[in-house]
């Protein structure tokens, strides 16, 4: 959807800016010569069609929690297959 096109009615929404925050708005706003409310809406778009980073990178607070062989393919299947 071209920025600038909306379809249906829009809904308002009321946010707290931190002093910097309000003041980078502004000035993107003023370089962009669009609206802040665009801005935000294009930021969020971009969150929802592409999210930054890797899957790799979210879960990487993960990478070492589990105990064993690095490589799976020398790991004991303990009762895995038997009855």
């Amino acid at each position: 959807m071209p920025l600038g096109y909306h379809l249906g009615a829009m809904r308002t929404l009321t946010i707290k800016l931190e002093r910097e925050q309000e003041a980078w708005l502004e000035q993107r706003a003023r370089l962009l010569k669009r609206s802040k409310g665009g801005i935000i809406r294009e930021l969020i778009q971009r969150q929802q069609v592409r999210p930054e980073g890797s899957v790799g990178e979210a879960l990487a607070d993960l990478c070492g929690c589990l105990r064993g062989s690095k490589d799976l393919s020398t790991r004991p299947l303990k009762g895995y297959g038997r009855r």
